[in-house]
């Protein structure tokens, strides 16, 4: 059983709307850099996802540049494992690297944003991320090849319709201790080490004001925090340059390009004895919630909120600060988790070595600029401390470990900075069968499967290496052992693609050989 609605409820998945409106964009007058839907100012209004969404292209340089949809087989979202992906990218990119036009953009949207929460602001607390990752495509309705102005993708993004997005926050790096060394020459210090959070959401009921709360747990089962979040967290994506990726010449992963998301999240704190909290708990005690299974190394929710879980994360971070105490970096361990019959809960996800900044001071709302600067400045950093994909798969059919949290599961306190591999940094538990595949099997599987040429399963490009008869054959025994061993969704259609694809050489062939 999946964790509800994955693309919708957690935190490193972009809420994603649905609608017909129409096509016809709006001709209202903007100025110059500025030109964007219209959005209700009055903070009293109930904002919709898609109010809250903005998108910015590097490079850019006008709202008529052309953007093309690249096929992308990196890691994913759990709920988007088995269908195609794709990036955005711009058709061509200046090589000046001119971030001017996406500055100004975003400037004029965040300070008018602020305008329009600072009623909100007099009773809610606002906090401000950035969050690294990649945004790619979820579905599209466009052809393939097809390429549309940034303007038309913009407005037809954020009214749901045509283009469904996300954005992927589980995403690491391959060499942290170049990272780490990096940000403590930056004035950077460790505050803490691997320290456990478990993050849970529970559904309150109808009558509740606000229907879903947010509980913090520490590694002891005891609750840290209560908030709740208003509406919904307004996401200024930045989508970097994908044409400075070293990974263009091996897969579709782009894995060394980090985009970021600039995220304003509107909530207020509650006291753990509030009549609310008290009201959603149900009966529970507040730190009876979560309870450690010594047997199983398992950890367990009340039966009696088992029902009314939303989803559960749990976090293993080692955290950095910097000289002036407002800007925290995290260096993290992600998990997402499955709920079995029992009220267990399983691992359905690992990614390592994930990567977001949380401004600390509240009191202090920081400028654009530097929230805009300090988000390139990390994002390069990252793109950085990637090192190129293994050829080879490993681990495939490594055991699962099944002690919870377990030193085989997260890598030990000195190793937590060593170097690891692309195809290590995302893992993934299917649900029924319990088998594990990494991100670059699922990778393989994608790619076949977008293979247009059947042919190009077998040969290169320009089919310049010919094959005899029997060296087809062995090749299509390792192709057919390589996805049957493959617990990667849609790995079995991958199989028949391949089969029917050798079946149709081998005919031609055969009829060549005839002639």
């Amino acid at each position: 059983m999946s964790v509800g609605n994955i693309e919708e409820i957690l935190p490193f998945a972009d809420c994603e709307i649905e609608g017909n409106v129409d096509l016809k964009l709006p001709s209202t007058k903007r100025p110059k850099f500025a030109r964007r839907p219209k959005q209700k100012s009055n903070s009293n209004v109930t904002n919709k996802p898609g109010d809250n969404f903005y998108v910015y292209f590097e490079n850019a340089e006008n709202d008529s540049d052309l953007l093309v949809f690249a096929p992308y087989t990196g890691p994913s979202n759990t709920s988007h494992l088995s269908i195609s992906l794709s990036i955005p990218q711009l058709l061509s990119a200046t090589s000046a690297n001119d971030s001017t036009r996406s500055l100004q953009h975003f400037l004029y949207d965040y300070d008018k944003k602020l305008t329009s929460l600072k009623t909100n602001l007099e009773t809610m607390t606002l906090s401000i991320y950035i969050r690294f990752g990649i945004f790619y495509i979820t579905h599209s309705n466009l052809s393939n090849g097809q390429s549309i102005p940034v303007k038309v993708f913009t407005f037809l993004r954020n009214r749901g319709v045509k283009f469904k997005s996300s954005f992927y926050t589980c995403k690491g790096v391959t060499t942290p201790k170049t990272l780490v060394n990096t940000i403590l020459k930056e004035n950077y210090r460790q505050v803490c080490s691997n320290i456990y959070s478990y993050d849970i959401q529970l559904y309150g009921r109808k009558a509740y004001p606000h229907s879903t709360l947010h509980f913090q747990y520490d590694e002891q089962c005891q609750c840290r925090s209560v908030y709740y979040q208003l509406d919904y967290p307004t996401n200024f994506n930045f989508i970097r340059d994908k044409t400075s990726s070293r990974f263009r010449s091996t897969d579709n992963s782009y894995a060394d390009i980090f985009d970021f998301r600039i995220q304003l999240v509107q909530g207020k704190y509650l006291a753990n004895t509030d009549p609310n909290v008290l009201e959603i708990l149900r009966g529970v005690p507040i730190n009876n919630v979560l309870s450690f299974d010594p047997s199983t190394h398992a950890i367990q929710i009340s039966p009696q909120l088992q029902k009314h879980v939303k989803y559960f994360k749990c976090t293993r971070s080692t955290k950095y600060q910097n000289s002036d105490d407002s800007i925290l970096i995290s260096m993290s361990t992600y998990e997402e988790f499955q709920m079995t019959k029992n009220g267990f809960w399983e691992p359905l996800m690992t990614a390592s070595n994930t990567m977001n900044i949380e401004f600390l001071n509240a009191n202090y709302i920081p400028s654009g600029k530097k929230l805009y600067d300090t988000g390139m400045w990390f994002s390069t950093l990252c793109q950085a401390c990637v090192e190129l994909p293994s050829a080879t798969i490993k681990n495939a059919h490594r055991k699962k470990a099944r002690r919870w949290f377990s030193d085989v599961l997260f890598f030990k306190q000195d190793q937590s900075i060593t170097k690891i591999n692309v195809d290590q940094l995302t893992r993934y538990t299917t649900n029924k069968t319990q088998k594990s595949f990494t991100s670059e099997e699922l990778a393989f599987v994608k790619r076949i499967l977008l293979e247009e040429n059947t042919r190009a399963i077998f040969f290169d490009a320009n089919e310049s290496q010919t094959y005899t008869m029997k060296e087809l054959q062995q090749r299509f025994v390792d192709l057919q052992k390589k996805l049957q061993a493959n617990a990667a969704p849609s790995a079995g259609r991958a199989l028949t693609k391949v089969h029917d694809a050798y079946q149709a050489i081998m005919k031609q062939l055969k009829l060549n050989s005839s002639t």
